[in-house]
């Protein structure tokens, strides 16, 4: 019995060690995780801020190129604005030009073509030109559409089976995008003088 004892006693007497090693390995791998989740909250964190900090720069690129495509895409619009007000002042100055011009310039278009006879057509609004174009005209056998075109000036020509369109209407049509370039081109030395003006 006095074994048992002595064996209980010798357990008793390192229980006391024991338990104080065992909570001293537990404090100390508490420490451990402890300092390890810290560690770890804080790389998540400086992570989260730069990706976070990446995001915004992103989002804030993103939305200067919007609002530069937008602008672009505006000033685009205004200046094909600008454009269709140009051509259209143009066309509106040619048909407000002296007779006298126009039929100078009809006879002559009727001699490029090299044509001594066909059927003219006239716009509505220059049918009071047969006769003084007729006189510009002289030889030859040319005569009037009785219905006037539905263009804005100039004429159409109907010789043998060839209808000859020289019309204001066909040109701009046919050189809408030359004369769009060329006057962006003139909106675009503008800005550049205006801005450099403001410098």
């Amino acid at each position: 019995m006095q074994g048992i004892e002595r064996i209980k006693q010798h357990i008793l007497n390192n229980a006391d060690a024991m338990v104080m090693a065992i909570q001293n390995d537990a404090t100390a791998f508490e420490e451990q995780t402890i300092a390890a989740s810290e560690e770890e909250c804080r790389r998540i964190v400086h992570e989260a801020e730069e990706s976070a900090q990446r995001d915004a720069e992103l989002t804030i690129r993103r939305g200067e190129s919007l609002a530069d495509a937008e602008k672009r895409k505006t000033r685009l619009a205004h200046r094909q604005v600008i454009a269709e007000e140009v051509i259209s002042r143009a066309l509106n100055l040619l048909n407000e030009e002296p007779e006298d011009l126009r039929v100078k310039r009809y006879a002559s278009w009727v001699y490029a073509l090299g044509v001594n006879e066909g059927e003219i057509t006239l716009a509505e609004g220059e049918e009071h030109l047969k006769e003084p174009l007729a006189a510009a005209l002289g030889k030859g056998n040319f005569s009037f559409s009785k219905k006037a075109g539905n263009f804005s000036g100039g004429i159409m020509i109907l010789h043998g089976r060839v209808v000859d369109n020289l019309t204001y209407d066909l040109v701009v049509r046919d050189h809408r995008p030359e004369l769009t370039r060329y006057i962006f081109e003139m909106l675009s030395n503008d800005t550049a003088a205006e801005e450099s003006d403001d410098a």
